[in-house]
């Protein structure tokens, strides 16, 4: 069977996790797949575990990145692939069996540039954690600016993405740190609609520690927010919204910020995340009119 998904790994010293990750991508349902995975300067065996994968099935590659980070791995990935159709998946997340399948029926019966599925949290040892329904953020219309408001996307490795979409919109911006895939998804989306994936998830979504999301709470308190900056830059973002970018930005802003302080709850010092929460009450008095926003953060603390 010839391959029509490209599914593209980025993988930083993710020895821990690859090979169970790599197997849930062998057992897939959908055979016609090609998968890279990018060893972005690791010091540990991703890079044999990488290749061992890619001696069993010949639908594996690893290719050496530029040791520039994620985005720079998924861009190289991309570059090595012909694939119409696009998945971005994380190192230490898993896929049930069905879900590129499911993921490529539902593109397949719509024109919508992407296809994206339900999300399940796991934690570190593949317990299952309670979370919000992604899809039932993505409206049906409107979905630019809701999703410049919010991330209802979550992770990549639920987006299944048609390539003519990614080469209109570019690829992802390396110069980012964070925030860099919910940014490309904006581009993504101001191309077009995206399609739900009907049925349970297509993803397992492992939480952890030193997850990006943990590592960037430091910075929660910043006045600048780089994947911010470029989205307000954007002008053909700026043209289609319109002046309400910037309230729009604002609430995307307020989420980020309220996005840290779980992270600091679950992962780090809980008295921090008290302290952190009692200032962004003060900087982002704004908070209390958004009685959603709050029901979610609080129903994600305990998971």
């Amino acid at each position: 069977m010839s391959a029509d998904i490209a599914v593209i790994i980025p993988a930083r010293n993710a020895a821990r996790d690859l090979e169970e990750t790599l197997q849930s991508l062998s057992a897939q349902s959908h055979a016609g797949f090609e998968a890279v995975v990018v060893n972005d300067g690791s010091s540990d065996a991703t890079p044999q575990m990488a290749e061992a994968a890619a001696t069993r099935d010949p639908r594996f590659r690893m290719l050496n990145g530029p040791a520039s980070g994620v985005s720079a791995a998924r861009n190289t990935g991309l570059a090595a692939t012909s694939s119409p159709y696009v998945l971005f998946l994380d190192a230490d997340d898993l896929l049930p069996a069905d879900a590129l399948e499911r993921l490529r029926t539902a593109l397949g019966q719509s024109g919508a540039v992407a296809s994206l599925g339900r999300i399940a949290r796991i934690a570190e040892d593949g317990a299952p954690l309670p979370g919000n329904d992604n899809l039932a953020l993505m409206p049906s219309t409107g979905q630019l600016e809701a999703l410049l408001r919010k991330n209802f996307v979550v992770n990549g490795g639920a987006l299944l993405i048609r390539r003519d979409a990614i080469d209109r919109a570019g690829g992802y911006d390396p110069t980012l740190a964070y925030g860099e895939d919910w940014e490309f998804w904006c581009r993504l989306a101001a191309l077009g609609d995206f399609t739900p994936t009907p049925g349970g998830p297509v993803l397992q979504y492992r939480q952890r520690a030193d997850g990006a999301n943990y590592r960037a709470r430091g910075s929660v308190f910043a006045r600048d927010v780089p994947c911010l900056d470029r989205i307000a830059e954007n002008r053909g973002i700026a043209e289609r919204i319109g002046p309400a970018l910037r309230r729009l930005l604002r609430a995307r802003r307020i989420d980020i910020f309220w996005s840290g302080v779980r992270s600091e709850f679950q992962f780090g010092a809980k008295t921090r995340a008290l302290a952190l929460a009692a200032g962004g009450l003060l900087l982002y008095p704004d908070t209390v009119a958004r009685p959603q926003l709050a029901m979610r953060f609080v129903r994600s603390l305990y998971r």
